[in-house]
């Protein structure tokens, strides 16, 4: 993994160079620093010098930008994100939230004056795999990874209870254990016990891959109605549901004023769709699956993230700091 990191920083910094003109070296001797763990980047123009800390990314999403945006380092430094590459509407994303980036295609966004660089639309040159992917980010890992963090003793528990709580294969958990073990997330206390560490980068990660790895299989039916405030009328405790996404947030908050509704169940639908009136659509404003926070970090809206800010900060950051 480190092999990989090392590849994407090096090739990025030098196809940025190429592009701009600008000469770019990276601060070795600050690598591993757990303030900088991925080190510093000096950027030079004559007698001008910029120094950013390095965050570097396998692959940008929405859920990645909003992370970002949140993250602490980001408002403390002046963080540059590095990854393979950047779409076009993603880089778009990332400059509306002023974050930097720089790609290994040649894409970037830089706005600290007098220094100012945008570059989209470069297609990818190469693709650095890695060798080493794992499971524990895939949809079954994910649904494991859930129920671990909803209730940090489950990862004591036998395995046929993981994995009934999580609804996966029995034979998934020995491999997303060894996962956890490997990727520093998890270890081993006696013979018999296990703990979860790294709660907040293992909670993070879960997030970032989420959107895109578990929650389109999720997604059951869309619908829409012409009653914008139709969630207000309804108590979803009656149909075996719960509210996810901007309604929740709007629950949570008193934030948000929702424009899209997002039902968590296990339950048939039918009669809540009938008694309110939804209509089934390919790309509704009512869609039934999972997690709050999630949901709404993979939007990239400004609103919705900063609602996401506020649910950290009140429900969930106290639960991963304390470990």
């Amino acid at each position: 993994m480190q092999n990989k990191i090392d590849n994407i920083i090096e090739e990025a910094l030098r196809v940025f160079e190429k592009t701009t003109g600008l000469e770019v070296n990276l601060q070795t001797e600050q690598l591993n620093n757990t303030k900088y763990p991925d080190g510093l980047v000096q950027i030079a123009r004559q007698d001008d010098k910029w120094h950013f800390t390095v965050e570097v990314k396998a692959r940008v999403t929405r859920a990645t930008a909003g992370m970002g945006k949140l993250d602490p380092l980001n408002r403390e430094e002046k963080m540059l994100m590095v990854t393979e590459y950047v779409t076009p509407p993603i880089a778009d994303l990332l400059k509306d939230l002023n974050i930097f980036f720089i790609d290994t295609a040649g894409n970037a966004y830089i706005n600290e004056p007098p220094l100012y660089v945008f570059i989209k639309g470069n297609k990818p040159r190469l693709t650095l795999k890695d060798k080493t992917q794992k499971r524990l980010f895939k949809p079954g890992g994910l649904r494991v990874v859930f129920v671990l963090l909803n209730n940090l003793e489950m990862i004591n528990k036998p395995y046929r209870d993981i994995a009934k709580a999580a609804d996966v294969a029995l034979g998934t958990i020995g491999w997303l254990i060894r996962d956890l073990k490997e990727m520093g997330f998890c270890i081993e206390i006696g013979k018999r016990n296990r703990k979860l560490i790294n709660l907040k980068n293992l909670f993070k990660r879960w997030v970032e891959a989420y959107p895109e790895q578990l929650r389109p299989k999720l997604i059951k039916e869309r619908f829409e109605t012409a009653n914008p405030n139709w969630w207000k009328e309804i108590n979803l405790k009656a149909y075996g549901a719960c509210w996810g996404g901007e309604v929740a947030a709007a629950n949570l908050t008193g934030y948000l004023k929702p424009a899209k509704a997002t039902i968590y169940t296990n339950e048939p639908i039918g009669e809540l769709v009938l008694k309110n009136r939804l209509r089934k659509a390919e790309q509704g404003n009512v869609d039934p699956p999972i997690l709050v926070y999630a949901d709404l970090l993979a939007t990239g809206d400004h609103r919705n993230i900063e609602a996401a800010e506020i649910i950290y900060e009140k429900y969930i950051g106290r639960f991963i700091r304390e470990n």
